[in-house]
């Protein structure tokens, strides 16, 4: 599971760095609600895991509406306002002071020229930067930090970009070779089928042909010479039987009285 998730997280990176050219060191705003659940879940060292999960060097920022924010917030959020001093400080120039979603919000309006990741557990502001093609958007669980995905519009924006770019230009089409090309096509190609591959057999040359069996007159001659002997043989040994029976009356008739 770790490395599906690590898998998608390169690909969510490298979508960014090539068609909205990220480079590092990344810039990350930090929301109040997203530094309050990375102290909840205790993760102090929040540099260092960012930049393990972004695979490159990144630098923190809040703005002064987050740490005024955090501050209005009491005792409860001390931690957290003290975690928000520690970092770099973006001036968003509000004043007066707005909501940290708008001050977000206000960063990466019109097409995130300064190239902004946001960290934010806020739901409804995290739905807004999705309908954005070009701001990569972080979050806290209690399994540890993620990316999420790219939205589907942008990556369609992007293949549509890139389909234009390999199209020919109206003016290339018009020219008389193109012209004379498609004239040449067939209209209607609706007639073309696909053959489906007929099952073949085994390949006749690479089948060996059963040869018939051939006696010559000398297999034949041994043949017969064999089957003689063998009869001869049989003869003989009945040959000896008897005359060993005989032998044995004999003995038997001079021995009587």
């Amino acid at each position: 599971m770790r490395r599906k998730k690590h898998k998608h997280t390169r690909r969510s990176v490298s979508f960014y760095k090539i068609n909205h050219g990220f480079r590092e060191p990344f810039k990350i705003l930090l929301d109040g609600n997203f530094l309050h659940a990375t102290l909840a879940a205790n993760m102090p060292h929040l540099q260092e895991l960012l930049a393990r999960l972004v695979g490159g060097e990144v630098k923190l920022f809040t703005t002064p509406c987050i740490s005024k924010e955090l501050k209005s917030l009491g005792a409860d959020f001390a931690a957290t306002a003290a975690a928000a001093r520690q970092q770099q400080l973006h001036k968003c120039a509000h004043d007066p002071p707005q909501l940290p979603s708008d001050c977000l919000l206000s960063a990466v309006r019109q097409g995130n020229p300064d190239h902004w990741w946001i960290a934010t557990q806020d739901k409804a502001l995290q739905a807004e930067l999705a309908s954005m093609t070009a701001v990569p958007v972080l979050f806290a669980t209690v399994n540890g930090l993620h990316l999420a995905e790219p939205p589907e519009q942008a990556k369609a924006a992007i293949a549509a970009d890139h389909a234009a770019a390999q199209a020919l230009p109206k003016h290339e089409r018009q020219t008389e070779a193109l012209k004379d090309l498609a004239e040449l096509r067939p209209r209607d190609e609706g007639w073309k089928k696909f053959r489906q591959k007929k099952v073949k057999g085994p390949n006749p040359l690479a089948v060996r042909k059963k040869k018939p069996k051939t006696c010559t007159q000398q297999q034949q001659g041994s043949q017969q010479a064999a089957a003689v002997g063998e009869a001869a043989d049989g003869q003989a040994g009945r040959k000896r039987k008897r005359q060993k029976h005989k032998a044995a009356d004999v003995a038997g008739h001079q021995v009587g009285p």
